[in-house]
């Protein structure tokens, strides 16, 4: 154990980073704004939108899975 915890300093191969990250793609934004959204209601905030997500970070489909946002200058972006 003690090896492992002084090992953690040492470069990883790329197959190492791959089996951490468990293969996630980099910098990978399901929600980001988009042109094409469903509008739904105003509130305090500003108009509210929804549209489908491009996926998960691993690169396989999200099923119904949907970004809640806000439109600004005619695009759907997140809150967050």
């Amino acid at each position: 154990m003690k090896k492992t915890i002084l090992n953690l300093g040492k470069a990883l191969s790329k197959i190492e980073q791959k089996e951490i990250t468990g293969g996630m793609l980099k910098d990978f934004d399901p929600c980001p704004c988009v042109a094409t959204y469903t509008s739904h209601e105003v509130t305090t905030r500003g108009q509210v939108c929804s549209y489908p997500a491009k996926g998960t970070a691993f690169g396989g489909a999200f099923p119904g899975g949907r970004c809640l946002g806000i439109v600004q200058s005619g695009s759907c972006c997140p809150e967050y």
